[in-house]
């Protein structure tokens, strides 16, 4: 009988965090919307106003201030958040879960909000495990069901963001927990679900990544596939090496928080005067083979300049997340792949979309080094049919392979390490003073 009364508390614990992640995620998510149609309108009105354009820029560098305030007051909020919810469940970091939920949430409203090249994903996986570990806390559970409860809070912070609740629950076996259990599987999975029904009722249930639907050619051959992942194992390894020097370089930059938040704010502003199409973490870019695609060299400046503005952000320890941009970034590598195989009279125009899609996977199979999670987001995230799935899965394990090969580690193992380095080297250890990966 005590067995029966500990399982039905523990699972209303569970369905309770879950319903608080979709709504406070979902209020995250409805909240940078808001920002980021404002200050887009203000970009657009400023291509012929320069009144308007002194508003962006007064704008963008108010958010930028205030963006390195928070990161200031709460160092453990800088970056996506990931790496601090996986050292926390392995019991190597520690925070205050309701300082880092508070500026979390602000701050990743200025930086995901402004335009820069930053995704929401990262930060409401952190949101969502801050308030399962709160729930755990105030419960006073064990320290068994309060991990439980944070990994499933921060799955349910990847389903609620991305409308992609199967992914969020292999996210939590895969890269949080590496293992699989039945106390994760039964109150990580009940917060996951309950935390994208809430978040459903709030923003509704179509695909982030809406793509046409196509009945009337076939999907790339497989070997088109296999050449596609070695490209993108190539890209994923650029990607990890660009991001994690970035963070050092940053790292040993000893300037106030707000000094290191106004450079990706000022650079990516230059460039959006010059080029709307590089506003925000990617959404436009994944759409170009969808209706009128750019040329081959144009994707590839963009594939270049997207990716320097994301290393920019991110390294600064301003928070924000890669995940979006990495899939945005991958898209155009795949869009270039199959511009170039079109040109060169290798496959119909009709077939491009395919390999953006097919790129989207793999390039986060690549970087982050979970190539279920990565298969399964991609057909959530855009609704992809069955026809589809054998080949993603090949070029995204094909991509996984080749980063392996290369030595190139997973990103937020990386950053992980990276954060603790950080912390020992700190006189504060109590704390994470060091800059947030």
């Amino acid at each position: 009988m005590k067995q029966t009364v500990i399982q039905v508390r523990s699972l209303l614990l569970a369905l309770v965090t879950g319903i608080i992640t979709g709504l406070i995620v979902g209020a995250f998510r409805i909240g940078i919307q808001l920002i980021a149609h404002f200050n887009f309108d203000l970009l657009l009105a400023s291509q012929a106003s320069f009144k308007s354009g002194f508003i962006f820029c007064g704008v963008f560098l108010a958010l930028a201030l205030f963006a390195g305030y928070c990161v200031s007051r709460e160092p453990n909020i800088g970056g996506s958040g990931i790496p601090q919810v996986a050292g926390q469940i392995s019991g190597q970091l520690h925070q205050k879960w309701y300082r880092v939920l508070f500026f979390k949430f602000f701050g990743g409203l200025a930086t995901i909000g402004s335009g820069l090249t930053l995704g929401r994903e990262g930060p409401s996986v952190q949101i969502g495990a801050t308030i399962g570990q709160g729930i755990g806390q105030i419960s006073n559970s064990s320290r068994r069901l309060t991990n439980a409860l944070i990994a499933g809070a921060a799955g349910g912070g990847l389903a609620a963001a991305f409308n992609a609740p199967l992914s969020g629950l292999i996210f939590i076996v895969e890269e949080l927990y590496h293992r699989t259990g039945r106390n994760l599987f039964l109150y990580g999975g009940l917060t996951v679900i309950s935390a994208a029904i809430t978040a459903n009722k709030l923003l509704g249930i179509n695909p982030s990544i809406p793509i046409p639907r196509f009945i009337d050619f076939d999907v790339p051959n497989l070997f088109l596939s296999v050449i596609l992942g070695c490209i993108i194992g190539f890209s994923g390894v650029l990607f990890n090496y660009l991001i994690i020097h970035g963070k050092m370089v940053y790292g040993k930059w000893q300037v106030p928080a707000w000094v290191k938040a106004l450079i990706p704010f000022a650079v990516t502003a230059c460039f959006l005067f010059l080029d709307l199409r590089l506003y925000g973490s990617g959404d436009e870019l994944i759409q170009f083979p969808f209706g009128h695609n750019e040329s081959l060299l144009t994707l590839i400046y963009l594939y270049l300049v997207k990716l320097i503005l994301l290393v920019l952000a991110f390294c600064s320890g301003i928070p924000g997340g890669i995940f979006f941009p990495l899939l945005a970034i991958g898209s155009l590598v795949g869009n270039i792949y199959g511009s170039f195989l079109h040109e060169i009279g290798i496959v119909s125009a009709e077939v491009i979309p395919y390999f953006a899609v097919l790129a989207m996977s793999s390039h986060f199979s690549a970087i982050v080094r979970a190539p279920l999670t990565g298969i399964i987001l991609i057909a959530e995230m855009t609704g992809a049919s069955l026809p589809w799935l054998l080949p993603i899965i090949i070029a995204s394990y094909t991509a996984h392979i080749v980063a392996d090969f290369l030595g190139s580690p997973p990103i937020y193992t990386s950053l992980l390490d990276l954060l603790l380095q950080n912390r020992k080297a700190s006189p504060l250890s109590e704390s994470i003073k060091s800059e947030g990966a």
